[in-house]
């Protein structure tokens, strides 16, 4: 059975819930908070586990409460945390985030033990991908350690699913080394530089990533679904109808839901399909939401 490996950074997150505007002298009013395990390496490691994956996470977390939180989380979802690093005397990731009319805002960040990943932590894991498996990466984990990776796949015939996040440190090597990169609206256009204007520009956007050397992209524009550019050729990939509620984690949840169903042997268009399905699904809660197999698949 194909693996799914998964690097990236595991966080707390507080979400603020009906938060106030606030003065310079006055603290941010909140209605009400949730803390939850997250990050978008956790998020995605245990959403494609719930899925169906077989999968395996690569980080760090601090030697603190939050970080032995957000393992048990992961492992709670059968996620092997083998390759979880833990570090003395450095905090675990925390996100504070603020939700308005469903939007997410961060607030507070601090990467803590997340920038302390290095290619030694991830190197044994990735020199046994075979290419059946699929990797999946986050650029927010430490340059010098995505450099490595990017190097040490390229031409190797290992599929590395790119989570263009931030996209100011995607590279053109890493655009080349990807079998598929998976920017949203905002990303998309840092990316290629392109304004929002058009409501082509998402095709065009797409285009453009592969004409860089990307086997594949797709631009998550929210609730029209995705816009899928394969072999010179953009399509939009229309998603489910529903009344979102929270997008905390919807993108992970696609990534992850993108990731299980190529490594399941399915065709771009069907695996945007059905990441379309799972991140809708996402949506409809608050907080973070991982829908199952059985969910998504019923949504389909």
């Amino acid at each position: 059975m194909p693996r799914i490996v998964v690097i990236g950074e595991i966080n707390m997150d507080v979400h603020l819930f009906g938060t106030e505007g606030r003065s310079d002298e006055l603290p941010l009013l909140v209605d009400h908070y949730l803390t939850e395990p997250g990050g978008k390496g956790a998020n995605v490691a245990r959403a494609a586990a719930r899925l169906g994956a077989e999968v395996t996470l690569v980080g760090r977390v601090g030697d603190d409460g939050y970080g032995r939180a957000c393992v048990e989380a992961v492992t709670a979802d059968g996620v092997d945390v083998s390759w979880v690093r833990v570090t003395p005397g450095e905090p675990t990731g925390f996100v504070a985030i603020e939700l308005v009319d469903g939007l997410h805002r961060s607030l507070v960040y601090t990467a803590g033990a997340n920038d302390l990943l290095t290619w030694d932590d991830v190197a044994p894991v990735v020199n046994t991908l075979s290419p059946a498996d699929v990797l999946v990466v986050q650029a927010e984990i430490p340059i010098v350690t995505m450099a490595r990776i990017v190097a040490r796949v390229a031409g190797d015939g290992i599929r590395l699913f790119l989570d263009p996040a931030p996209p100011e440190r995607v590279t053109i090597d890493a655009l080349r080394a990807a079998e598929v990169v998976t920017p949203n609206r905002a990303e998309a256009a840092a990316l290629t530089g392109r304004r929002t204007s058009s409501s082509l520009w998402p095709l065009l956007a797409a285009a453009e990533l592969c004409s860089l050397g990307t086997r594949c992209a797709i631009v998550k524009t929210g609730e029209s679904g995705a816009v899928l550019a394969e072999g010179g050729i953009a399509t939009q990939v229309p998603t489910l109808s529903v009344d979102a509620v929270d997008e905390t984690g919807a993108g992970d949840v696609f990534l992850a839901a993108l990731a299980v169903r190529r490594s399941e042997g399915a065709g771009w268009e069907a695996a945007t399909r059905f990441a379309n399905a799972a991140s809708a699904r996402s949506v409809a809660r608050r907080g973070l939401w991982l829908p199952t197999r059985p969910e998504v698949d019923a949504a389909l």
